[in-house]
């Protein structure tokens, strides 16, 4: 069995080989090809969440996922992989015309550095039941130091 994984190829067409090796004498190494065009799930803006800014600024992000209607799900539950340094929360929104999330992430490091975690939203799609959103930070020093 070959399993291509087909993450981030939402919309977008997809070629992948493989290398198969067999006990056949005249066809040692054979190629197999997979291709073609992968459907959109949902659609996920932006794609990740980048937290950059000073330790006293303060830093958040909201995504919006909406899901295409030939698929649609609920957003169950959410998880964070670490989940140290961030606040996160996951709310309908309902100000738009079909079902959609806001996904809204903020930064909770108060020293220096760089940290990275992911975010899993669970579905009740049996289609794609957990939906990762990766979370970037990178916090450095005060930008603007307040006067003595």
């Amino acid at each position: 069995m070959i399993k291509v994984n087909t993450n981030g190829y939402g919309g977008k067409p997809l070629h992948k080989t493989a290398r198969v090796l067999t006990n056949d004498p005249q066809r040692q190494v054979t190629q197999l090809t997979i291709s073609g065009s992968v459907k959109v799930f949902a659609n996920i803006s932006p794609q990740k969440v980048k937290l950059y800014g000073a330790v006293d600024s303060e830093l958040k992000e909201t995504v919006r996922i909406v899901p295409e209607e030939n698929y649609p799900f609920k957003i169950i539950d959410t998880k964070a992989q670490v989940g140290k340094d961030i606040r996160y929360k996951v709310s309908e929104d309902n100000h738009s015309r079909n079902l959609s999330y806001l996904l809204t992430v903020e930064n909770l490091k108060r020293t220096t550095g760089r940290f990275y975690d992911t975010i899993y939203l669970m579905t009740d799609s049996s289609i794609k039941p957990k939906i990762s959103i990766r979370v970037y930070g990178k916090i450095s020093e005060i930008n603007n130091p307040k006067p003595n």
